[in-house]
This record gives C-alpha cells, sequence and structure tokens, in this order.
C-alpha cells in the first residue's frame, strides 16, 4: 500500500511539472530587459545600465533582444550622468546594426545628442578603416568614341567626296556620389560630348557644310566596391540615364546671288547605358584622383528636324535630313578628380 501510494505521488508530480513555476533563476533569464525597463521608468537608472551590463556579459539576454539591451543600457547612463559610457554604448548598437536610428519620438533630447556624437564618431571610424565610404563630388575629363555614322554618311553621300570621321573633342562632366551601404553607393553625372566633321568640298563652294554633334547624358549609376586597400580604390559601375542630342549643320545657302550662312538644327533624346570600372588613389582620406574605363549604348534615336525632307546638297537624293541619330556609343576613358564631402 505505502509503494502504492509513493508510486501515485511521484507520478502526479511528474504531471503537475508543466504547470509548476519554473525556479527563481529560471524566471530572471527571460525577463532582465522587462526589469531594467521597469528601472527605468522608476527612474532607477543606474541599477538599470548595471543589471543590463550583467544580462549582456552572462547571456541572460537573447540575440533578438541584444540590441534592445544595448541600446536601453546606453540611455539609462545617460541619464545616470554616465555620457561618455552611454556613448560607447549606442557606438556597440550601431557596430551590430550601422541602419539603426533611435525613435526621436521616444527617445528624449539629451539621449538623441548623445547618440548623434556616438554616431558622428563611428562613421568617421568606419571611413578611416575603409569600410564605407563618404558621399563625395567628382569631375572628370577624357576622350570617347565619336562614331556618328548617319551624319558621316549624310556629309559623304553620292557625288560628294568621302567625309572624314566625326573628330571627338574632349568630354568632360562632373558627379555627386552618395553611399547607400559600405560597399555600395549611387553616382548621378551629367556630362558633355562633342564631336565635329566637314564635308571634304571646296570651303569656297556654296554647298561645303560643317558638322557638329553633341551630347548630354545625365545619368544614374550603381557603384560597387570590388577592390579595396587604405591608399586605393577598385569600383564596377553601371548606369542608365538619357541623353539629351543635337545635331548642326552649318552652309553657305546661295539666294538671289547672295550666300548666306545658313544653320539647320535637329534634336531628340535617347537612352544612354554605361558601364565600366573605376579607379580611385586616395592622395589624402579626403581627396582622390580617379580614372574609369567604361563601355557606353549613346544612341538618340531619330533626330527631330524642322525639315526632315530637305536635302543638304541639291540634286544629290541621299543627302536627306531624315532618319538620322546622333551616336556616341564605343568606349570612353577619363581622368578626374574626388572630394569626400560626407561626414
Amino acid at each position: 500500500m505505502n509503494r502504492c501510494r509513493l508510486l501515485f505521488v511521484l507520478i502526479a508530480a511528474l504531471l503537475a511539472a508543466p504547470f509548476t513555476a519554473p525556479p527563481a533563476h529560471a524566471q530572471g533569464e527571460g525577463s532582465a530587459l522587462d526589469q531594467a525597463d521597469a528601472l527605468y521608468d522608476q527612474s532607477r537608472f543606474q541599477e538599470a545600465a548595471d543589471l543590463l551590463a550583467e544580462a549582456i556579459r552572462t547571456g541572460r539576454v537573447s540575440s533578438d533582444d541584444l540590441n534592445r539591451a544595448r541600446e536601453l543600457r546606453a540611455r539609462a547612463l545617460v541619464k545616470a550622468g554616465r555620457r561618455i559610457e552611454a556613448k560607447e554604448a549606442f557606438k556597440s548598437v550601431l557596430r551590430s546594426d550601422p541602419r539603426y536610428r533611435p525613435d526621436p519620438i521616444v527617445v528624449p533630447p539629451d539621449e538623441m545628442d548623445v547618440f548623434q556624437t556616438a554616431l558622428e564618431e563611428f562613421q568617421a571610424e568606419q571611413v578611416e578603416a575603409g569600410r564605407r565610404v563618404p558621399a563625395s563630388l567628382g569631375l572628370f575629363y577624357g576622350f570617347g568614341q565619336a562614331v556618328n555614322q548617319d551624319i558621316v554618311d549624310l556629309a559623304s553621300p553620292a557625288g560628294v567626296p568621302q567625309a572624314d570621321d566625326f573628330e571627338a573633342t574632349p568630354e568632360f562632366g562632373y558627379s555627386v556620389r552618395f553611399p547607400l551601404s559600405p560597399r555600395w553607393s549611387v553616382d548621378f553625372g551629367v556630362s558633355r560630348l562633342r564631336a565635329e566633321t566637314a564635308d571634304n568640298l571646296d570651303p569656297a563652294f556654296n554647298e561645303h557644310a560643317e558638322y557638329v554633334s553633341t551630347a548630354t547624358p545625365i545619368v544614374a549609376t550603381m557603384v560597387w566596391n570590388w577592390l579595396q586597400q587604405r591608399q586605393w580604390r577598385v569600383n564596377a559601375m553601371g548606369g542608365v540615364g538619357f541623353m539629351q542630342s543635337e545635331a548642326t549643320i552649318t552652309f553657305l545657302h546661295d539666294h538671289l546671288g547672295r550666300l548666306i550662312p545658313v544653320q539647320i538644327v535637329g534634336k531628340a533624346t535617347g537612352p544612354y547605358l554605361q558601364g565600366g570600372f573605376e579607379g580611385e588613389l586616395l592622395v589624402s582620406p579626403r581627396f582622390a584622383i580617379t580614372g574609369n574605363v567604361l563601355g557606353r549604348y549613346a544612341n538618340s534615336g531619330e533626330l527631330d528636324w524642322e525639315r526632315p525632307d530637305f536635302f543638304v546638297y541639291q540634286g544629290v537624293s541621299d543627302s536627306r535630313l531624315g532618319d538620322r541619330a546622333v551616336d556616341f556609343s564605343g568606349f570612353s576613358a577619363h581622368v578626374g578628380v574626388r572630394a569626400y564631402i560626407g561626414y
């Protein structure tokens, strides 16, 4: 009978075990953050900071709650007057999650001030370590292909001596670059492309014509930091945008025995695509000499002329203006400078 009673007690204890409260130590393991939150609300800031420091050190805070605990500890340290320790606590949150920002509706101004100091120091450390590239302004100068075959064909129709290929003038432009993450940036750039040629008729002849093609690409480019050392970087880049284009033809027109200068202009806006590689040599942490090599698609599409049925050379059927495009597609190379203006 005694054995039956003992067995019954053991079975009852086993069945009741899931419903009994856990021991005091287990209760504390999952509630350190809640306890610290309550202490903060009671203005017991030093106790809250010490409790969280010990809980983080001993692993009593889950990985999901770790940054919340670090944030609350930093806030409690501010309120306790330990601002330097609070700044370092905020930086520990940023090292875990660089995108972290406190909610200014919840976090008081004095705590936000300490966080801003921590953020500035953290970002400066990231720049110094080369793990994050700040915002920058760039200027560049170089050369690129300027085939413009449609316009060359216009300057060399049957019966007119073959024109020389377009001669490209130097390209130049500027860009503004913003960081998106430690290795990704977005670059917004504007550049100027220009090339010119002329037919091979005698310049004294009233149908001699000169041709100029110009384009202004406006491009958004994604930049990925491929290789990086303390004093140099290599970036891969690819961009898309649009190109405002213009072709200008200038010649002397015989009007009632008088030669009158005439200029005809065709305009269009077309797509612009580019991709390639960029190198940066850091002369200082805030200044770099740059160079890039790019392939590009830069075709205006059909130009809009006031009179697309006009013939540049009288009596030459294939000198009609219509169905022409400005085209700077090909390769380009530039050198330049870049000044870092971010944090």
